[in-house]
């Protein structure tokens, strides 16, 4: 039986050596994995940090642009509202002009009559501008000329028709018309830099 026992021992000692060996490996490989998946989560955690810092720099860039713009946006509709209010103004001045200035401004739209064009006036004008001016003017241009007998529903200028065409010589026209044209050359003479 000795040797059946020495078999046995020797079989159990082998097996625990290797048992022994395959625990001790696999306790490397485990170390080895774990070591493994510390690096890789660092990894995995530096490259979110930077990712993170990225976006909240991006947010932080966008944020600023959408800021800028949105201010340069209130900066332009402030001008604008500057540039609109300036005209208004001078429309306001030129409909309140003396009597004797707004004659004669008048009686300039009136120099743009052809022969045949039936003239309107607004309630502004109807003391500036009465049959009898019209019949003397259109008498010294030898054209003929008519006065509307209905009011336009304006407020100052006048308006020719004739000949199928309509010369609207209104105030909010003509100032419609010179905001279009002077609007630039105005906000720069407002707005300036020093």
């Amino acid at each position: 039986m000795q040797g059946k026992e020495a078999i046995i021992e020797k079989i159990i000692g082998d097996a625990t050596a290797k048992g022994e060996l395959t625990v001790s490996e696999a306790k490397s490989k485990a170390l080895e994995i774990e070591e493994s998946a510390k690096a890789y989560c660092k990894e995995l955690k530096e490259k979110a940090e930077k990712e993170r810092e990225s976006a909240v720099n991006d947010i932080m860039t966008r944020s600023q642009t959408v800021a800028e713009l949105d201010a340069k946006k209130l900066l332009f509709d402030a001008k604008n509202k500057v540039v609109s209010s300036t005209f208004s103004l001078a429309l306001e001045k030129v409909k309140n002009l003396p009597k004797e200035k707004y004659s004669k401004l008048i009686m300039g739209m009136l120099s743009l009559a052809e022969d045949g064009d039936v003239v309107t006036i607004s309630k502004r004008e109807k003391d500036v501008l009465t049959e009898t001016v019209i019949k003397d003017y259109a008498a010294k241009k030898k054209i003929k000329l008519t006065l509307n007998k209905t009011l336009g529903d304006f407020d100052g200028g006048i308006i020719l028709s004739g000949g199928g065409v309509d010369k609207n010589l209104t105030f909010d026209t003509e100032f419609q018309l010179l905001k279009d044209e002077l609007e630039e050359i105005v906000a720069k003479k407002l707005f300036a830099e020093a």
